[in-house]
């Protein structure tokens, strides 16, 4: 089979078992799932930089990830600070084995990963809470998506001028061109439809999703040449990894939504 094919074969198995998560699946169950993801994704992370005394880290975050989830808001600076000290630490272990630039590079494009991943938590625990907010998920992750898919037909067959070469050289401005408003109205009308957010207003909370979307997609490149790595793991046939599937969500899906719970 084709990756294409991959692709859109995993995608629709896992469809279905998302929107059953995000509409049919009530809290806390909702909120220890999306832990569960948290912890995956940490896991990945984890093995991507090789990580040293990665089953350390990976126990002290899962417990994290399920002090936060089970906690709420509270627990988001100790969480911050906990994180921030065990990074530091481990950085510290391999100051004394060969490369060591290089692994510490690995390492901040690590931490500056796992900071996105605590704040997509953060804002889709936030946001299943309030009135609006599972459609408002559900419309930014279409946005993403929508943005994605013409990015990805429009960058191959139109794709001349390279959006960003020394970090990922399949990405054109011409994709970028088309992600843009497939993107911004996606989500736009779907947000417009479901919880009536005003036309200006979904739009350019729309235009801060994908363009905030398409540096989260670059940033996940940039750790991957830093690591030497194609792909952040082999979970997803013909996607890669979770952090593959996600990287544009990470940090678009808490801007975007905090830019809407600030403008209610």
């Amino acid at each position: 089979m084709s990756e294409l094919g991959k692709r859109i074969l995993t995608a629709a198995l896992l469809l279905p078992l998302v929107i059953i998560w995000l509409f049919w699946v009530p809290s806390p169950w909702f909120d220890w799932l999306l832990g569960g993801f948290a912890i995956l994704a940490t896991v990945e992370l984890l093995l991507l930089v090789n990580m040293p005394v990665a089953w350390g880290f990976a126990a002290a975050a899962a417990l994290l990830w399920g002090m936060l989830v089970a906690g709420g808001d509270p627990l988001l600076v100790l969480f911050l600070l906990m994180l921030a000290w065990t990074m530091i630490f481990l950085a510290y272990g391999r100051f004394g084995e060969p490369h060591m630039s290089r692994d510490f590079g690995a390492l901040a494009h690590a931490q500056w990963m796992m900071m996105w991943l605590l704040f997509f938590v953060w804002a889709v625990k936030r946001l299943h809470a309030v009135d609006g907010g599972i459609p408002f998920i559900a419309g930014a992750c279409v946005g993403i998506w929508a943005s994605d898919i013409a990015a990805y037909f429009v960058g191959r067959r139109f794709g001349r001028t390279k959006l960003c070469p020394a970090i990922s050289p399949g990405k054109s401005v011409e994709g970028l061109a088309a992600a843009v408003p497939a993107g911004v109205t996606a989500a736009a009308v779907i947000w417009h439809a479901a919880i009536a957010m005003p036309v200006v207003q979904a739009i350019a909370i729309g235009v801060v999703l994908v363009l905030v979307g398409v540096a989260g997609d670059l940033a996940e490149s940039a750790l991957k040449r830093a690591v030497g790595a194609k792909d952040s793991g082999r979970l997803l046939p013909g996607h890669g990894g979770l952090l593959d599937r996600v990287d544009a969500l990470l940090p678009a899906l808490p801007a975007a939504g905090l830019l809407w719970l600030a403008l209610q």
